[in-house]
């Protein structure tokens, strides 16, 4: 157990050296341990013990098929590699997210790229994701130190867990904040934190972005209750409206007169794309999710009714047969 929780603290990646044409980093291999069927014990790498013709396992298929452990330490053990930056692609905006299920529910990176296709520079989007997880999680436990450099994005959205959760991690919270964002600077993008949706948690965003010298994504400022599908996800009304945000900050106008069903985006064995199926979102809903999107986007550039940013209509309710509650 002791272990195991030691080994989530080590980096899987780790940056060595990295420039506009290439990376070099370091990666954790996974730990193996060669089986002694005479003791029943198993040994790590370097162990005098250790005899030629062993069968080498990972320690947890060691401990399950009744080894025990030797005394012997076994150190961590990595590998250097350096790979190639894909070229600049001038034709496109790359958008990388990084996070956790409330970015990969209802296909929301796709849903953003899907709403782009008609710009000048349509969006180039990628996701690293690990469902639960926190940006430490993120950042010790996914390649995603080394996805910010395998291309030149220019964004990268950062999104730690909701509401409670984020504000319990307390300086840890911004340290791994602190630590994707430099990185995601040193490589030519610009980090921005998702502001998450749970009740009271703008203020803590806010400054958590002053702090940190990242740019907001205020998806939390135009949340409704109607958005909601668990009590946790966003349904189809809430992922829109993430899109419609990053849609608004990266193009900046309001995102109205876009694209509206996404069901062909939908894996229908994945509960988590379940919203995609069950609901559907008509122009005049997605376009008061837009405005609502660029006016928490942009509140000092807003219009009254009738303008780019009015506020005529109000986002929608989902109703019948698609609300799913509990």
């Amino acid at each position: 157990m002791i272990l195991a929780l030691l080994l989530a603290l080590i980096p899987r990646i780790e940056i060595v050296a990295a420039n506009d044409a290439r990376v070099t980093y370091r990666e954790l291999l996974p730990r193996r341990v060669a089986l002694d069927s005479n003791t029943r014990t198993y040994h790590f790498k370097g162990c005098p013990q250790v005899r030629q013709g062993e069968e080498w396992v990972s320690p947890a298929a060691a401990t399950l098929r009744g080894f025990h452990r030797h005394t012997c330490v076994g150190g961590d053990e990595y590998v250097t590699k350096t790979e190639a930056r894909a070229p600049r692609d001038s034709a496109h905006i790359g958008v990388l997210f990084i996070g956790n299920s409330l970015t990969y529910f209802n296909e929301m990176p796709k849903m953003t790229s899907a709403i782009a296709t008609n710009e000048r520079r349509p969006l180039l989007v990628e996701q690293v994701t690990m469902s639960g997880a926190s940006l430490e999680d993120l950042w010790l436990q996914t390649d995603a130190p080394t996805r910010i450099w395998e291309e030149h994005w220019d964004y990268v959205i950062l999104q730690e867990r909701s509401g409670r959760a984020a504000m319990d991690l307390g300086e840890r919270f911004h340290q791994y904040l602190r630590r994707f964002a430099d990185e995601a600077r040193k490589s030519g993008a610009t980090p921005i934190l998702f502001m998450t949706w749970s009740p009271g948690n703008e203020q803590f965003f806010r400054s958590a972005a002053e702090r940190d010298k990242v740019r907001l994504l205020p998806v939390g400022r135009a949340w409704r209750r109607e958005f909601d599908w668990d009590g946790i996800h966003p349904n189809l009304f809430g992922s829109y409206l993430i899109a419609c945000s990053v849609y608004a900050m990266v193009y900046d106008k309001p995102p109205v007169g876009l694209r509206s069903d996404f069901r062909d985006l939908a894996d229908k064995s994945e509960f988590y794309d379940a919203p995609l199926l069950q609901q559907t979102l008509n122009q005049e809903q997605a376009n008061a999710i837009g405005r609502a999107a660029w006016r928490a986007c942009h509140p000092e550039r807003s219009e009254g009714p009738g303008g780019k940013g009015g506020t005529a209509v109000a986002p929608p309710a989902h109703t019948g047969p698609s609300l799913r509650s509990g």
